[in-house]
């Protein structure tokens, strides 16, 4: 078995517990994500996201640099089990050492506050994929929940006016050209459209549902997981329970992956899902309580009838794919 995961927030999650004198280690920690848990489900790729709420942070750029250099540091120390990835070539050198290959992201493209140089420095710094917002309208966009308004089910609801900025539309360009992956997960609904109708390669949706089964503005109706889908791009699944359930509980169950997982693929095709855990940045009891029990999920994606094939592509197979196009 081989894994290919395109989100977790741990290095955030290692960074604050040193803040807190109760240091988490990438090597082996008590977190969902670790180097030995990896090895031991056969992870080939792991996504790292660089997490910022920019209400919590004075200086968010710094933030983000601070996060950076524990993610560097964390991997020098484990430099015999895993590796940076840049380029497509990497992903295959590392695979010939036998490491699990690191991908950097940024989870908050406001941390850049609409300047187009320091998305520049994060590129050179190594990230490869960033959302343009988290929870909190920025200089680039608006994201997909209204923070204060609810429906029925207890769920945000979803915003379908407010999209990409200017400063938005001039980040995206430069993303493509860059080579950093845009991710639309967290993006409001009509900020997606805005990267539809505005770019021309795939993108993801790192960590996202789908919304027919979860009403939760968070996920992606049919509509998006078909656009994603016609342009190549790929859909992490997501295993937090409030954006697999019917309503808003936290609770998350493999078979509740699975039906999306097969919801998704019905609906766009298999080419067109990957997974995005959200491993170290979801709470709620988890019937997967680590990365290193893929099995549990494999398992109900054979009970949706899903085949030993299709599964690889899941697991991996369409990850990498989108990363051999775009790096």
């Amino acid at each position: 078995m081989k894994i290919a995961d395109m989100h977790c927030d741990t290095i955030s999650e290692i960074w604050e517990s040193r803040k807190r004198q109760r240091p988490q280690k990438l090597c082996q920690n008590q977190l969902h994500v670790d180097i030995q848990k990896m090895k031991k489900a056969g992870y080939v790729l792991q996504n790292f996201a660089m997490y910022i709420d920019l209400k919590r942070q004075s200086d968010p750029f710094e933030y983000v640099c601070e996060l950076i250099d524990v993610f560097y540091e964390e991997l020098a120390e484990n430099k015999n089990d895993i590796s940076v990835i840049k380029t497509y070539q990497d992903i295959l050198e590392n695979e010939k050492q036998g490491k699990i290959s690191a991908m950097m992201t940024i989870e908050e493209g406001g941390c850049c506050k609409g300047e187009l140089e320091k998305l520049e420095k994060l590129y050179q710094l190594g990230a490869r994929m960033m959302t343009l917002t988290w929870n909190y309208p920025n200089e680039l966009a608006y994201p997909n929940m209204l923070t204060d308004e609810k429906d029925s089910n207890g769920f945000y609801i979803a915003d379908y006016s407010r999209g990409l900025t200017e400063k938005g539309f001039d980040f995206i360009e430069r993303m493509e050209e860059l080579g950093i992956i845009i991710d639309v997960s967290h993006l409001s609904d009509a900020g997606f459209w805005d990267i539809v109708k505005h770019t021309k390669k795939p993108f993801a949706a790192s960590h996202s549902n789908a919304r027919a089964l979860c009403a939760h503005s968070r996920n992606l109706d049919d509509d998006m997981i078909q656009a994603i889908a016609g342009r190549g791009g790929v859909i992490g699944l997501n295993y937090y329970g409030c954006f697999l359930n019917e309503t808003n509980d936290s609770d998350s169950s493999v078979l509740k992956i699975a039906r999306h997982a097969r919801h998704i693929v019905k609906t766009g095709g298999i080419a067109c899902l990957g997974l995005g855990s959200d491993f170290d940045g979801i709470d709620g009891t988890l019937e997967m309580e680590d990365c290193s029990q893929m099995d549990k999920l494999v398992s109900a994606l054979e009970k949706q009838h899903f085949t030993g094939s299709e599964i690889d592509r899941i697991l991996y197979q369409n990850v990498l794919n989108l990363y051999r196009e775009l790096l």
